[in-house]
């Protein structure tokens, strides 16, 4: 009887403890499904590869960058010309500061030695959200611009079109060079980006670039781009990368041959180092002028193949709350 009584007793107490402990699995499982949540590291770093990303950085964060191309001189009417540097017979680099004024707003300058300074104003408008009140991608308005301290480095005069990025060869300017307005292009862009899962990301990049001054009536004072980016995470820290711009012909420039700007690289990152190694056909660096005067396609040819490498090193100079 005593037997009985036991197991009634036991039945009854795990029947309330399960279905007690099921009201607070189904309780919990409500309250996941009304949460939202920001969606986090879209893309890891400020630009996917050569181009601006949909990130903008915590507040009280500044990061510290270099960037540099290297590439080889392509034959030049069947010669190859020879030269005495190690690895590659060119580079070009960049040297800039990104701060974040506010968890929106991230503010960048750099300068180049193709003698160009530029900068921009970032601002994320919509974070992709998950969740009851969720939100489907991320967008970011991007508004920048360059300006060429002498005289823009545009067409050769010597066969070779990578030159341009050569300012100690004689060149001459596709823009008017009478005052600072004429050497200054502006550009504006929304960025939208969606991140699919823990790995796939992709973004689209609408883009108005606007010319200074035009030296030819037949290149457009405006062009309109539009640009395509990737990443995917391949590790812990690893991630491959991908991006390229697209130029109509009636936005491009009539008065000498450009090519979409593309590359294709990978993503490194652990703590407060960042890094990024890549492939492209463009040595410069604003957006404006990449994407507007890339002068040769993507192929390994030589002249043609940059090897790209870019540094950066995140400062946090907000205290972190205990």
């Amino acid at each position: 009887m005593r037997s009985k009584l036991l197991i009634i007793t036991l039945t009854i107490y795990l029947g309330f403890t399960s279905a007690h402990a099921q009201g607070l699995l189904d309780e919990l499982y409500f309250e996941e499904k009304d949460r939202t949540e920001l969606v986090q590291s879209t893309f890891k770093m400020l630009r996917i590869g050569m181009f601006h990303s949909v990130e903008t950085r915590k507040k009280g964060v500044v990061e510290l960058t270099a960037y540099t191309r290297y590439w080889n001189i392509p034959e030049v009417d069947g010669e190859v010309i020879e030269t005495n540097n190690f690895a590659s017979d060119r580079m070009s680099a960049r040297f800039g500061a990104d701060i974040a004024f506010t968890n929106q707003l991230t503010v960048g300058i750099g300068w180049s030695n193709t003698n160009a300074l530029d900068g921009y104003f970032k601002y994320r408008i919509v974070q992709q959200r998950s969740g009851k009140k969720s939100i489907p991608f991320s967008i970011t308005g991007l508004l920048g611009g360059s300006h060429r301290f002498e005289n823009l480095q545009n067409i050769s005069s010597n066969g070779d079109p990578t030159a341009i990025y050569d300012t100690t060869v004689p060149n001459t300017s596709i823009n008017l060079e009478d005052g600072f307005g004429d050497k200054t292009n502006i550009y504006a862009q929304l960025l939208f980006a969606r991140k699919f899962d823990r790995n796939l990301s992709l973004q689209v990049s609408p883009t108005l670039i606007f010319r200074g001054s035009n030296r030819f009536e037949e290149n457009p004072d405006v062009h309109v781009a539009l640009g395509f980016g990737g990443r995917y995470k391949v590790g812990k820290h690893a991630s491959l990368f991908s991006e390229y711009y697209w130029l109509p012909k009636s936005s491009a420039l009539q008065n000498i041959e450009t090519f979409g700007a593309y590359s294709l690289g990978v993503n490194w990152e652990v703590s407060k180092v960042q890094i990024q190694m890549f492939l492209t056909n463009s040595g410069d660096y604003a957006e404006d002028i990449t994407i507007t005067e890339t002068p040769v396609n993507f192929n390994f040819k030589d002249g043609n193949l940059f090897f790209g490498w870019n540094f950066a090193y995140v400062l946090h100079f907000k205290k972190r709350k205990k």
